[in-house]
């Protein structure tokens, strides 16, 4: 008899390492989990702020990009304004 009691209680010792063991695995794989997520949560977050940086920086370029068509045209309209005046006055040389 004293036998049965002894092996019963290994096995009840037995199965509640194993429940800790498979609890204390959960705790630590439910850490990882959330170190991984709060990880993850930083890269979208640093991915967004570069998305942010390069939308402002291409709008920049696009602002510069039509300023210069801008001058551009401008420059071009005091060309051909001058070029019609030096027209003009060959004219009135004759």
């Amino acid at each position: 008899m004293s036998g049965f009691w002894l092996f019963d209680t290994l096995i009840i010792l037995l199965a509640l390492a194993v429940v800790l063991a498979v609890i204390a695995l959960y705790f630590l794989i439910f850490r990882e989990y959330q170190k991984g997520d709060k990880l993850h949560l930083s890269r979208i977050a640093d991915l967004q702020r570069l998305v942010e940086l390069e939308l402002e920086r291409s709008r920049y370029f696009s602002d510069q990009v039509d300023f210069l068509a801008k001058q551009k045209d401008h420059t071009q309209d005091q060309l051909d304004l001058i070029r019609l005046q030096v027209e003009a006055m060959k004219i009135g040389e004759k």
